[in-house]
């Protein structure tokens, strides 16, 4: 757990250092870096971004895929869970992974892959969104909010000005959340999973 927190950390620390580094030099540039990589690896949603732009968050960045992937992949990366991480570094192979691991994967893909497509749908033509972006731009940014939404609470688009629709869906996968022995918070994954197979094993009478 140490070892990998610290590495994906560091990981993501350099290449937003790397990325911040021309643009507001060497002091700013490593703070901001190791601020930022250690506020997605955490699921905290914290930025310093104010100072460009005061009360923007990541809306500053929203047209640029280095620093939007970089977060979401350690937003997403911790969610996951370190038994999960655990599990797939001894096994290494799909049929070899615990039920829960599986259960884990499938499920974060599935809300990502879904809710990026929902939310994108729902506001491909909001003008006060995306609806103004080019469309490599308006899938970088329904992705991303899929992801924040979940666990962790970065702001790339105004949420106020969301649809009432994608506003009733992001209640939904906020409650879901991450997965359980994350740095994700919300109902977990497979929480929601059983409950939900639970259900459809009674309404069938098992």
């Amino acid at each position: 757990v140490l070892f990998g927190s610290l590495g994906i950390q560091a990981v993501g620390a350099l290449i937003l250092f790397l990325r911040f580094l021309p643009e507001f030099g060497l002091k700013t540039g490593a703070i901001w870096g190791v601020f930022h990589s250690v506020s997605a690896f955490c699921n905290a949603g914290f930025d310093v971004f104010g100072s460009i732009a005061p009360g923007q968050g990541v809306i500053t960045f929203n047209h640029d895929p280095v620093v939007m992937m970089t977060l979401a992949a350690l937003i997403i990366l911790s969610s996951l869970g370190f038994f999960v991480w655990e599990d797939v570094a001894t096994k290494r192979r799909w049929k070899q992974l615990s039920v829960y691991t599986k259960l884990v994967l499938l499920t974060t893909l599935s809300l990502i892959v879904g809710g990026a497509v929902l939310i994108g749908l729902l506001e491909w033509n909001n003008p006060e969104t995306i609806g103004n972006m080019p469309v490599w731009q308006k899938l970088m940014n329904a992705f991303f909010q899929t992801g924040t939404l979940r666990t962790a609470g970065f702001v790339t688009v105004d949420q106020a000005l969301l649809t009432d629709a994608t506003k009733a869906f992001s209640v939904l996968i906020m409650f879901i959340g991450g997965s359980s022995g994350s740095t994700a918070g919300g109902l977990k994954t497979v929480t929601i999973v059983v409950l939900l197979l639970f259900v459809w094993a009674k309404a069938r009478g098992k």
